[in-house]
């Protein structure tokens, strides 16, 4: 076939190496062929005390190789020159989950994905701004009435920007109901 396949033995020489030095590492292939990633993997992989990541280059790994891992990821339905590209945006999204790595602890939880759903629009300063307004409510110093309103949008954005999430989101039977009534157009402004 076109182009080079990486060799199985330099990976497994590597990896028993690596393993010589403590425990086994949780160890990740990055190939088109795996499971997609999501938030709710990066969640599993934040749980793991080692991880390792083995790219692959070229037209691919030696299949042999697969044995070596616990889990086989892909991005997305396309293909990169390797997988270090992969392994670096899977360790942002893994590394953030960590306590203690970010300054509040709430800036992971209170996210796009962490229940499902998109997150709501964000504002700053100024009020105003060539004639855009910030909404009201979230002036209005009224927490519940804004906990209401970005969970509310969030519905919406979800609903309108990634409908196929809301199969899997972690929502209600009111804000099902509501979703509902975006769909049929009961609900103006939404």
């Amino acid at each position: 076939g076109q182009g080079l396949v990486m060799k199985c033995e330099p990976i497994f020489e590597a990896y028993d190496d690596i393993v010589a030095q403590g425990s086994a590492p949780y160890t990740i292939f990055l190939t088109p062929c795996g499971e997609p990633f999501d938030q709710g993997v990066a969640t599993e992989l934040s749980e793991k005390d080692r991880l390792l990541f083995i790219c692959g280059h070229y037209e691919g790994i030696d299949e042999r190789a697969y044995t070596l891992a616990d889990k086989c990821i892909s991005l997305g339905d396309y293909v990169l020159t390797s997988g270090e590209l992969a392994s670096m945006v899977i360790i942002d999204a893994v590394v953030r989950l960590i306590p203690g790595v970010l300054g509040d602890e709430g800036s992971s939880i209170d996210e796009s994905f962490y229940d499902g759903l998109l997150e709501y629009p964000q504002y700053t300063r100024p009020a105003n701004f060539r004639g855009m307004e910030v909404p009201s409510v979230l002036l209005s110093g009224d927490h519940g009435k804004v906990d209401a309103w970005r969970r509310q949008q969030s519905l919406i954005r979800t609903a309108r920007l990634r409908p196929d999430l809301l199969e899997s989101a972690n929502v209600s039977q009111a804000e099902r109901a509501f979703l509902l009534s975006l769909r049929d157009g009961t609900i103006e402004g939404a």
